[in-house]
């Protein structure tokens, strides 16, 4: 019998020889190049916090728009000689952000050695009242922060009673359930733009009213629901339109309390007749 095919041989694997290691032996190259970068690391660090380059030279103060300069710069001092990587740059934040005008603040550090100072001031919303007859400007988170003789030009006046006079603090809301329906009363003021408010006013029970132009009172009552109050207004100034032109001498006022019902005591003299 004639074989075709060559007999499978086996593989032979060779076993590779591995060079025992001594472990137990130091390396010496290695450990010389570890000491030597911890040295440049420790020389690097102590160039850095003893190099008078890097030492805070300059303070440059940016935002400001009515605080003044001196203000700023009185909430933290640096020391001479003050180290820009050492600089408490935190709590220099933490005691500027206690005028009751800051909004927030940030300081960054920029080599070699200045700081620049960010501030964002509280913008103003409001002018309200208390009951003492003192006027603070109010942010939209209801903070106070600047106390004025008379309420400031351009600000929507609000008459506020549902608080006390001493708990209008600086930089602390005030404690107003009232303002909140206020706030809505002023953005529908704004979209709608037809129908001009000397101010808005707040009992002590937080009940929202709005002074018309021509002395008209409208009253939304209590805060609740007070968007619903608002389109009724709004409808109601669509289906009467000579409302928006009239005074008080022709004008009691218009009441909401109940949004879906509104109702309107309007003077009559003898020789009108009631729409």
């Amino acid at each position: 019998m004639v074989r075709t095919h060559a007999r499978p041989v086996r593989h032979l694997r060779l076993a590779r020889r591995t060079k025992s290691v001594n472990r137990r032996k130091p390396n010496i190259l290695r450990r010389v190049l570890g000491i030597a970068l911890l040295v440049l690391i420790a020389e690097c660090v102590a160039v850095a916090l003893l190099s008078p380059r890097f030492q805070v030279k300059t303070t440059k103060v940016s935002g400001l728009k009515s605080i003044p300069l001196a203000r700023i710069r009185a909430q933290f001092q640096v020391p001479k000689g003050q180290n820009l990587f050492l600089s408490p740059t935190g709590d220099w934040e933490k005691s500027i952000a206690r005028l009751p005008a800051v909004a927030s603040v940030s300081i960054e550090k920029r080599l070699p050695g200045s700081l620049d100072v960010l501030v964002q001031e509280r913008k103003p919303w409001a002018s309200i009242r208390t009951k003492d007859g003192r006027w603070h400007t109010i942010d939209e988170n209801f903070i106070p922060f600047r106390v004025t003789a008379s309420p400031e030009a351009g600000l929507l006046r609000v008459l506020a009673s549902d608080f006390d006079a001493w708990e209008a603090i600086p930089g602390i809301p005030l404690p107003s359930a009232g303002l909140g329906a206020a706030q809505e009363c002023a953005r529908w003021l704004a979209d709608y733009g037809k129908f001009p408010v000397t101010q808005i006013e707040i009992d002590a029970g937080s009940k929202v009213c709005l002074n018309r132009v021509g002395g008209v009172p409208v009253y939304l009552g209590s805060s609740e629901k007070t968007r619903e109050k608002l389109t009724a207004l709004e409808k109601l100034l669509v289906e009467r339109p000579d409302l928006a032109f009239k005074d008080s001498k022709s004008l009691h006022y218009i009441n909401l309390f109940a949004a879906d019902a509104p109702a309107i005591a309007e003077i009559l003299h003898p020789t009108e007749k009631k729409p």
